[in-house]
């Protein structure tokens, strides 16, 4: 990990129990939580996917060098929220000094389900079974998604979504068109060129709203169920094979209920 992306690894403070993590003199109380936050959040999810703790290391940056933090190759510099990089030695969750402000209010329960999000993230890729070579974006964002607030439903108490002063502020998101459906849907949003940071977090708060009616109309094993169906090697999916499989997962009932949503 050392060698990747020149980042001055040497500068920084170390814990190597239950996991490695990297983090600024003077913030080894911030690094704690952190860890105490993955080891918890890992052995839910560990229960939940039959899946062990994937080998994971934690970078906590200091805000002089964020510009030379480890991203993947297509992002032109650092997300400005705790992410996961395989461009690392092993896979690393590295966190910014702060958030940026277009997430809201910073409070723990946000923080910790962005930590539950990449980690989710780090189980599935894991999995060593295969993923289609071609599927929609929704097709796996919605199973990070869900299992964060599953997580953040679980360990923080935390009931509906956890964005809710988002969810309040950008409630427009939620109003329906003529057709009955919303503006942006699940399935319907797709990532371009032009697509603005405001796009994208109107779209992320339409998946977690998702992802809070799931848990409420079914159990958090509708994921693995759907990760039986959909971690089967082929060249492409289409989004109506995709939500056959979710259907699938939900059981009787399941394809009407969530052609009912307005967002999908």
């Amino acid at each position: 990990m050392r060698e990747l992306m020149h980042f001055p690894y040497e500068r920084y403070e170390k814990l190597a129990e239950p996991l490695t993590v990297y983090y600024p003199t003077g913030s080894e109380e911030h690094a704690r939580w952190v860890v105490q936050i993955i080891d918890r959040a890992g052995k839910q999810l560990t229960r939940l996917l039959g899946l062990p703790l994937p080998e994971l290391e934690i970078l906590l940056v200091d805000a002089a060098d964020w510009d030379l933090a480890p991203h993947d190759e297509e992002d032109e510099q650092a997300p400005p929220y705790p992410y996961l990089t395989e461009v690392t030695t092993l896979p690393c969750l590295v966190v910014p000094p702060e958030i940026d402000a277009i997430f809201g209010e910073p409070t723990q329960e946000k923080l910790a389900f962005i930590f539950y999000q990449a980690l989710a993230q780090a189980f599935l890729e894991s999995d060593p079974r295969p993923w289609p070579e071609d599927s929609p974006l929704w097709a796996d964002e919605w199973q990070f998604k869900f299992a964060a607030l599953w997580l953040s439903h679980t360990l923080d108490g935390v009931e509906g979504v956890v964005n809710k002063d988002l969810h309040e502020q950008y409630a427009e998101i939620f109003e329906t068109e003529p057709d009955g459906k919303t503006p942006d849907t699940v399935r319907g949003f797709d990532w371009y060129e032009d697509t603005t940071p405001e796009d994208y977090l109107g779209y992320v708060l339409i998946l977690e709203q998702f992802a809070a009616d799931l848990l409420a109309h079914s159990d958090p094993e509708i994921l693995p169920r759907f990760l039986k169906l959909y971690r089967v090697e082929r060249a492409v999916l289409l989004s109506e094979d995709v939500t056959t499989m979710l259907a699938t997962a939900l059981g009787s009932g399941g394809a009407e209920w969530l052609e009912s949503l307005v967002y999908f």
